[in-house]
């Protein structure tokens, strides 16, 4: 949260540029597109906590770049990007093996719950994250944020490291005590990526969720991302501080959310619930059109990031649920494809747009679209509907 919101800042008030800011943007989340195969396969074979652990280092070791890039006088765009591409790298890899050990932590009758509690905590740091940031800024200024932030990965390491979870792996070769060539490993990681491919191709529930996660993302990630930051600075003259409480304001509409959710949400099938939410993450995006003021915006974020669990944790109950052990690192790496690799082009796609029209009409017609993404699935993603 601090990160994303420092990093941003950051490259407009280097470049006042907005399609810098894009490209910025977009190479936060470029990696999934290389990476999230890769990512999957070794998440599937691989100790998934271990896995938390190296990228949590890396990510430790990079961010604290920016600050030591800053007193060496060498501080530019292009060390924002490389900054923002390494660390997506990691994520990467993070990402698929923090979903998929979930169930060797917890019971699958309380999946739903579990994400339920991940995504509060995920919340709570997008709410207290701008706070923090908003306090720092006014006393140490915008690149001390960085240095905050790598204490706060180095925290993260030492939790993971106190976590333990019940195996449940496939065992590797090298596990099993085999040695296998460079060329070998290589084969046997393209068949692993392959077969997740197929596994994925031939279920009537994950190719429809993926296929229309990719339409969604591709539409909604790019406005989320750049474009609220560009609306406050252009549309509204706020400052980084202002951004800060917009992103705190989208947090404690995820908090109400999730709670709606804790409390009700097992009454209502997941494929139901992701699709309805699909639709009400699109429709919120328009009252940002209307908006007169920040207090207005803020507002509507509030109303925008109730919309947002809705989406995250019934996706994540709904792979654990249906797709087995073995495979479950693969099918998440294919949802990072799909949530962030999208949102890469459509980070760059949004910076080129807004050098041509306004904030606010971007997110009227982004709105519009993503709200119609929703209904298609609904209407012939019928297998998805009725998933529970």
């Amino acid at each position: 949260s601090i990160y994303q919101i420092a990093l941003l800042w950051l490259a407009l008030e280097l470049t006042a540029s907005k399609a810098i800011t894009g490209l910025v943007a977009m190479s936060s989340y470029l990696p999934a597109i290389f990476l999230s195969l890769v990512a999957g396969v070794v998440a599937d074979r691989a100790d998934r906590r271990r896995v938390m652990l190296y990228a949590d280092a890396v990510r430790t070791i990079a961010i604290f770049g920016i600050p030591l890039a800053s007193v060496l006088g060498i501080l530019s765009p292009w060390v924002l990007v490389i900054n923002a591409f390494v660390i997506a790298s990691a994520a990467a890899f993070f990402n698929p093996a923090k979903d998929s050990i979930i169930p060797q932590l917890v019971p699958q009758s309380g999946l739903l719950r579990a994400n339920g509690l991940i995504q509060t905590s995920w919340q709570l740091a997008i709410l207290t994250g701008p706070a923090i940031a908003g306090g720092l800024l006014s006393v140490t200024g915008l690149i001390p944020l960085f240095a905050f932030d790598s204490a706060a990965y180095a925290t993260s390491f030492l939790t993971i490291w106190l976590l333990r979870a019940r195996p449940e792996n496939v065992p590797t070769a090298a596990q099993s005590g085999q040695r296998s060539s460079v060329v070998e490993r290589i084969r046997e990681g393209s068949g692993e990526i392959k077969r997740g491919l197929k596994f994925a191709a031939g279920n009537r529930v994950l190719l429809p969720l993926l296929l229309i996660t990719v339409a969604d993302n591709l539409f909604i990630m790019g406005p989320a991302i750049v474009g609220i930051p560009v609306l406050v600075r252009e549309t509204y003259n706020g400052s980084a501080s202002d951004y800060a409480l917009l992103a705190m304001a989208f947090a404690v509409g995820m908090l109400i959310g999730t709670a709606g959710l804790l409390i009700w949400g097992r009454h209502i099938a997941k494929g139901k619930m992701l699709l309805w939410g699909m639709v009400f993450d699109g429709l919120t995006f328009i009252p940002y059109f209307f908006a007169h003021n920040l207090l207005e915006m803020t507002v509507y974020s509030v109303i925008h990031g109730m919309a947002v669990p809705l989406l995250t944790v019934s996706r994540a109950s709904l792979v654990q649920e249906v797709v087995p052990p073995e495979m479950r690192g693969r099918m998440f790496s294919l949802i990072s494809l799909a949530v962030v690799g999208m949102s890469a082009f459509s980070s760059g796609f949004t910076g080129l747009v807004l050098e041509v029209i306004t904030a606010p009409t971007l997110f009227l017609i982004v709105g519009v679209v993503g709200g119609l993404c929703g209904v298609i699935g609904l209407l012939f993603a019928k297998q998805l509907r009725k998933q529970n």
